[in-house]
C-alpha cells in the first residue's frame, strides 16, 4: 500500500471513530425531549413533506426548504420501517450532528496540519450544550447547516469548486445567512489560489446555481414557486427586524448562558485563538486563512443578528478549531511525550464533560406531551377540528392538519399576513370566527393580541398547560368544555 493511500485510510478510520464516539455521546441525551414551537414547525412540515406536500405549503415559515425536507425524508423512511415521525427525524439528526464532528476532525487536520488538532476540535464541538441537546432532541435545521458548511470548507480548501458550490447552495437552502459565510470563504480561496481564478469562480457559481435551479424547478412543477420565494426571501427581506448583540446585549447574553452555560466561554476564547492563528498563517497557509475568513464573517453576522441560542451554531465549529489550534500550539512547545499527554487530556476531558452534560440535561417529557394532546383530543367530540396559533407541535404530535398554512405568528409573520391575507390580521380573525374550529391550541408563552376578541366572544378558555393552552368553541357545548378542562388539569399534574 502506498504512503498516500495508507494516510487516506488512517484519516478515514479516524473520521469514522470520531463520528461513532460523537454518536454515542449525543445519544446519552436521549431522544424524548419535548417539542417546542420551532421544532414543531419542522416536524409538522416534515410530516407533510413525507406525504408529498412541498415545504412552505403545509406550514408557511421563513427558513430554507431543507428545514422541512430533511425531517420529511426521515419521516418517510420511518413510515416504511415502523418508526414514528419524531423518533425517525431525531435519529437522522443525531447522525447529522455526529457527522459534524467527523467532518470538523477532517477540516482541522487539513487546515492545521495536525491529526491531534482534529481530535481536539471534534471533542470541543461535543461540549457545546445547546448543540449537543438539539442533536438528539431536534430536528433543528441549523444542525444540518453546520454539516453542510463544514463540508463546503473542506471542499474549498481542497479546490473542489463545483462541489463546494453545490454544498453552499444546500447549506443556504437550509439557513439563508450561511450564504455570506460560505461566499467569503470561496472568495478568499479563489483569490488566494492565484492560478485558474476565473475557472474556479465559474465552477463554484455554476454548482450553486444548478442546485438552486433544481429546487426552483421542483417548486415550479408543483405550482408552489411563488409561495417558496415569499417564505425564503420576501418575509426575511421585507418584514423581519431582528435583535442584535449590539442593541440588546443583556437579553442575548442571558438566553445564551441559559442554553450553553459554561461551554459558552469557549466561543470567544476559541474565536480569538482562531483569528490569532489565522493572522500568523496569512503568508504560509491559505486553507487556514480561508477558514479564518469564514469564521470572521460568521462572527460579524452573529454579532449583528441573533434570535436565539441555535443562531450561535454557525460559530461553534470555528470556536472549536480555535481551541484546537491553541492546544496544538501549546503541545508543540513542550517535549513530545508531554505534548501528547496535553492533547489526550484535553480531548478526554472534553468527551467526558460532554457525556456528563448529556446525561445530566436529559429530558424525557415527550411522552407526556403526546399524552396531553391525546387526552384533550379524546375529550373533544368525534371529528373535532383544531386550529393552531403558535402551537404547531400540537398538530405534529397528533398527526392533524391545520386549516391554513399559517401557524407561526411573530412580528415578521404578522406583517406578512397583514399585507397578504384579505383584511390582514383582523380578516384572519374574522375567518376563524366564520369557520369556527372546535379547538384552538395556542402557545402559552407567545401572547398574540389579534385573535383575543374572536376567542373571547366565540370560545371558552379551557385551560393552559406547561407549553400550550386550549380554547373550546362555545358551539361544542359546556360538556365538552368540562371534559377538555379536566384533561388539561390532569395533564398539568401528570409526572414527567
Amino acid at each position: 500500500m502506498s504512503a498516500g493511500r495508507s494516510a487516506r485510510v488512517v484519516t478515514a478510520t479516524d473520521c469514522v471513530a470520531v463520528g461513532v464516539v460523537a454518536l454515542l455521546v449525543f445519544a446519552l441525551h436521549g431522544f424524548d425531549g419535548p417539542l417546542d414551537r420551532d421544532l414543531g414547525v419542522f416536524t409538522y412540515g416534515g410530516e407533510h413533506v413525507a406525504h408529498g406536500v412541498p415545504p412552505y405549503a403545509a406550514i408557511f415559515n421563513s427558513v430554507g426548504p431543507l428545514s422541512e425536507a430533511l425531517p420529511g425524508l426521515a419521516i418517510w423512511i420511518g413510515a416504511h420501517s415502523g418508526i414514528g415521525p419524531v423518533s425517525a427525524e431525531r435519529h437522522l439528526f443525531v447522525v447529522l450532528a455526529a457527522g459534524c464532528c467527523a467532518v470538523l476532525h477532517l477540516l482541522a487536520r487539513d487546515v492545521l496540519g495536525s491529526r491531534a488538532a482534529g481530535f481536539v476540535a471534534a471533542a470541543v464541538l461535543l461540549t457545546f450544550q445547546d448543540f449537543a441537546a438539539l442533536a438528539s432532541d431536534g430536528p433543528r435545521e441549523k444542525t444540518a447547516m453546520v454539516l453542510l458548511l463544514l463540508v463546503t470548507l473542506v471542499l474549498l480548501t481542497r479546490r473542489r469548486w463545483a462541489a463546494a458550490g453545490v454544498t453552499t447552495a444546500l447549506a443556504t437552502l437550509t439557513w439563508q445567512p450561511v450564504l455570506a459565510v460560505a461566499v467569503v470563504a470561496a472568495v478568499v480561496a479563489v483569490v488566494g489560489g492565484r492560478i485558474g481564478r476565473v475557472r474556479a469562480a465559474i465552477a463554484f457559481v455554476a454548482g450553486g446555481a444548478a442546485t438552486t435551479a433544481v429546487f426552483a424547478g421542483w417548486f415550479l412543477a408543483r405550482g408552489d414557486l411563488r409561495t417558496a420565494v415569499e417564505g425564503f426571501v420576501v418575509v426575511n427581506a421585507e418584514y423581519t427586524r431582528q435583535p442584535s448583540l449590539l442593541t440588546e446585549p443583556g437579553v442575548i447574553r442571558t438566553f445564551l448562558w441559559e442554553a450553553y452555560h459554561a461551554s459558552l466561554l469557549l466561543v470567544p476564547i476559541g474565536l480569538v485563538a482562531l483569528f490569532v492563528a489565522t493572522g500568523c498563517a496569512v503568508r504560509r497557509s491559505l486553507p487556514l486563512v480561508v477558514v479564518g475568513a469564514a469564521g470572521l464573517a460568521a462572527t460579524a453576522w452573529t454579532v449583528a443578528v441573533i434570535n436565539g441560542p441555535p443562531d450561535l451554531f454557525v460559530l461553534l465549529p470555528f470556536a472549536a478549531l480555535g481551541v484546537a489550534a491553541a492546544v496544538v500550539a501549546i503541545a508543540a512547545r513542550v517535549t513530545r511525550p508531554v505534548g501528547r499527554a496535553v492533547v489526550a487530556a484535553v480531548t478526554l476531558a472534553a468527551v467526558v464533560a460532554a457525556g456528563t452534560s448529556a446525561v445530566r440535561t436529559r429530558d424525557d417529557s415527550l411522552e407526556r406531551e403526546r399524552a396531553d394532546v391525546r387526552d384533550v383530543l379524546a375529550a373533544a367530540p368525534a371529528g373535532a377540528t383544531v386550529l393552531s396559533i403558535n402551537a404547531p407541535e400540537v398538530l405534529a404530535l397528533s398527526g392533524r392538519s391545520n386549516p391554513t398554512p399559517y401557524q407561526v405568528f411573530d412580528r415578521a409573520m404578522d406583517g406578512y399576513l397583514q399585507a397578504n391575507w384579505p383584511g390582514g390580521l383582523h380578516g384572519y380573525a374574522r375567518w376563524i370566527a366564520r369557520t369556527r374550529p372546535t379547538l384552538v391550541a395556542f402557545s402559552a408563552g407567545r401572547h398574540q393580541r389579534w385573535p383575543v376578541r374572536v376567542l373571547r366572544r366565540d370560545y371558552w378558555l379551557a385551560g393552559r398547560g406547561h407549553a400550550w393552552g386550549w380554547y373550546v368553541s362555545r358551539t361544542a357545548g359546556a360538556r365538552t368544555l368540562a371534559a377538555v378542562s379536566h384533561a388539561i388539569h390532569a395533564a398539568r399534574h401528570r409526572p414527567v
